[in-house]
């Protein structure tokens, strides 16, 4: 028993004799260290380092990529300034009638037509869509003789065929018109090569980039949408907002101005700021 008590006694001691500083012990960087980690402290310095470089580099290229947008955006106003003229030069001047509702009953007997076709081919097969209105010109017409018919028989009143007088019976496309729709299709796929060679070899930086843009708005509208449901947005679109645009161009004028002038202010102040933010070691 006492030989135990012994053993307690000693071992007691030999606790209490133990430093006291056990507690305050701080991981240093050595060898006989169990916390340090060289390899694991080498990569998060690594780290650190690629991602304070990779911040600089992106901070350049968003700075080349303003100048660069910048110095292209007014040639690039211009093209699409003169791309708005030629349209406006191809569009004929019954279209821009129809557009711009100059005839509210003719633009709107026009525009219910392509929207009615539309959906039918959204909702039917293209062979069913051709056929049902192929039928239904069909019968119109038949409806529409029958009724002159009925007219000028049990009331003796003729009236003028809308229909003779709209497809006149010496139809024919003359030589002239042939050589005036030769020439158009000459010179204007002529200016859509010549255009569409700039954009796909980047002649203009900006304004290939805008094109691309676009094409990669196509195809991510394109996964949600089929082309008939953006033609009827597209038809939806051509009868109404050149229309909006000309009764409320100066409001809608000063508005776009106020936006374009936000925005060349905020590209003035982020611009300097990442040109002359100092380097980080």
């Amino acid at each position: 028993m006492d030989s135990h008590n012994y053993d307690a006694d000693s071992t007691t001691d030999s606790w209490n004799n133990r430093p006291s500083n056990d507690n305050s012990e701080t991981p240093t960087i050595n060898s006989s260290n169990p916390n340090y980690n060289p390899v694991a402290d080498s990569f998060a310095y690594k780290g650190k380092t690629e991602l304070q470089q990779g911040q600089q580099q992106a901070e350049n290229i968003v700075s080349k990529a303003k100048k660069l947008v910048q110095q292209h955006w007014e040639q690039t106003r211009h093209t699409l300034v003169r791309a708005r003229k030629r349209v406006s030069e191809m569009v004929p001047q019954s279209a821009n009638n129809l557009i711009y509702w100059r005839n509210p009953i003719l633009s709107g007997l026009v525009f219910g037509v392509l929207l009615s076709v539309i959906i039918t081919f959204m909702f039917l097969s293209s062979l069913a869509a051709i056929s049902f209105w192929l039928l239904a010109s069909l019968v119109v017409v038949g409806l529409y003789k029958l009724y002159n018919y009925v007219m000028l028989t049990f009331v003796g009143r003729a009236q003028d065929d809308i229909f003779d007088s709209m497809f006149p019976p010496d139809m024919s496309i003359s030589e002239q018109k042939a050589r005036d729709l030769a020439n158009a299709i000459r010179v204007n796929g002529t200016s859509v090569l010549k255009h569409s060679r700039n954009l796909f070899l980047w002649k203009n930086l900006t304004t290939s980039i805008i094109f691309g843009v676009i094409l990669f708005a196509f195809f991510y509208i394109g996964l949600s949408m089929n082309a008939l449901t953006f033609v009827l947005i597209g038809l939806v679109f051509l009868f109404t907002v050149p229309k909006i645009y000309q009764v409320y161009q100066v409001p809608i004028d000063r508005t776009a101005k106020q936006v374009l002038d936000q925005i060349n202010q905020l590209l003035a102040k982020v611009t300097p700021k990442s040109q002359n933010k100092p380097k980080k070691p």
